[in-house]
């Protein structure tokens, strides 16, 4: 028995074959993971989210600095006045001995005059303890790096999803383009058969009219594919940064579609199957990642209510209005704070935060219940695929055991044009129907790919771990 024309097909583009452009020379075809590497790569949203995710692993250096010793130079300038009571008690008289010189008087009364001055200084501090509060900074900040690098892969996964689509619909068409060429030559030669037969008069000019009819319209339908086909092929060199004569590789993903030997594409809830996991699961983790962060926000508002306790050194130089000079000095101690008394405002932030922190793990609830109801969704539609590609795959085999007779008896002169083009439409229509099918399944698996954060490397070829 020969082989049906689908399985044909099928074989043709699974047999290794080259390519040749203008002038012999041989085209490189570019396959979907470097596609999809190259989109993804690309993307200005992706690399938004590796300047995120850079941006909080420099948080968290700078969190870790906090608890580290800080050294300042300081200056103070300004005028003021600074009373000095010896030089007061001169010039009142009160003491044995009462001064009169006038320039002494001048001289003291100075003392106590307004003036500009310049203090410059160093000081010194280090955290000694603070109620943990720097502790639960830096683990938020080692948090808040780990959900940056959850959302880079959720966007990353999100451009390999949508350049994997392209490629898909590029492929679908190439194969639906293949089976309209195909109907067209069908269509082509019925129409000049019944117009022979019009001619001769074994046929009705609304019969001829009828074939030119479907003649045009396979005509249309095959430039509405051919069209898509470009359309298809520069939105993947837009968002790969290809050239535009750039051409892909499609043939894997076509004799996906096109074969019949086995369901298009594999279903993960089938027997023998990898099960659903959401431990990678964007949303997942990022809402489990928000939950810690609350509670090390809780933490913060706990630890404002105990006592902070800081190493404080001073160096400076001040000016004596005695002697009219600048002399250094210093002082190291220990600066305690303790809240003693905030009017309920930190045993208030302790209550807002802990409320918050409820709110965060009820949502993270919610978000494993909506992926638990995704993904009975997702197993009941795999199904439900399968069987319709199961019932698609009878009727596409029917479908071609009709055409081949209608052609075999036309060809034989026992079998009429109406007929094959009937067979034809027959075929074409059971094609598209399970191509649409395969497109979809396969669709289906990426988007299950996707929801368990492993859909990127299914399109690059690199196995789960």
């Amino acid at each position: 028995m020969s082989p049906t024309p689908a399985r044909l097909f099928a074989l043709i583009l699974l047999a290794p074959s080259e390519l040749f452009g203008q002038g012999g020379a041989q085209q490189t075809l570019m396959p979907m993971a470097e596609v999809v590497r190259r989109a993804v790569d690309r993307d200005p949203g992706v690399r938004a989210r590796e300047a995120e995710r850079q941006a909080a692993r420099s948080e968290i250096d700078r969190t870790r600095a906090e608890r580290l010793p800080k050294l300042y130079l300081t200056t103070n300038a300004g005028a003021g006045q600074e009373p000095n009571d010896l030089a007061d008690v001169l010039l009142t008289g009160l003491t044995p001995v009462a001064v009169t010189d006038p320039l002494t008087r001048s001289r003291l009364a100075d003392l106590s005059a307004s003036r500009p001055y310049v203090i410059p200084g160093a000081r010194l501090e280090n955290i000694l303890f603070d109620g943990g509060r720097t502790g639960a900074a830096i683990r938020s900040a080692r948090l808040a790096a780990d959900k940056a690098a959850v959302d880079e892969g959720a966007t990353r996964d999100a451009e390999a999803y949508a350049a994997a689509s392209n490629f898909l619909n590029l492929a679908y068409d190439q194969a639906f383009g293949r089976y309209l060429e195909e109907y067209e030559g069908v269509a082509e030669l019925t129409a000049a058969a019944v117009r022979d037969q019009a001619a001769a008069g074994r046929a009705t000019d609304s019969e001829a009219l009828a074939a030119e009819a479907k003649l045009q319209a396979a005509k249309t339908a095959l430039e509405d594919n051919r069209d898509d086909l470009r359309v298809s092929s520069d939105l993947l060199r837009q968002q790969a940064g290809l050239l535009g004569e750039t051409a892909f590789d499609t043939r894997p993903l076509e004799s996906r579609l096109v074969t019949t030997q086995s369901p298009p594409s594999p279903l993960l809830n089938q027997e023998g199957g990898r099960p659903f996991s959401a431990e990678k699961n964007a949303d997942l983790q990022i809402a489990g990642l928000d939950t810690r962060l609350q509670e090390e926000a809780v933490q913060t508002a706990r630890g404002r209510r105990l006592p902070s306790v800081n190493l404080v050194g001073e160096y400076g130089f001040a000016f004596s209005n005695l002697l009219f000079t600048f002399r250094p000095g210093y002082n190291v101690g220990v600066q305690a704070t303790f809240p003693l008394f905030t009017s309920h405002e930190l045993e208030q932030g302790v209550k807002t935060e802990l409320y918050r922190a409820d709110a965060a793990r009820l949502r993270q609830e919610k978000v494993a219940a909506s992926l638990r109801q995704e993904d009975f969704k997702t197993s009941a539609q795999e199904r439900k695929l399968a069987r319709d590609s199961q019932a698609a795959q009878s009727q596409l085999t029917q479908a071609e055991e009709n055409y081949r007779v209608a052609r075999l008896k036309y060809d034989q002169g026992a079998g009429s044009a109406s007929n094959l083009t009937e067979g034809a439409e027959q075929l074409l229509n059971s094609r598209r129907q399970y191509l649409d099918l395969a497109r979809s399944s396969l669709l289906l698996h990426w988007t299950r790919l996707r929801m368990q954060g492993e859909l990127l490397g299914e399109l690059e070829g690199v196995p789960p771990k």
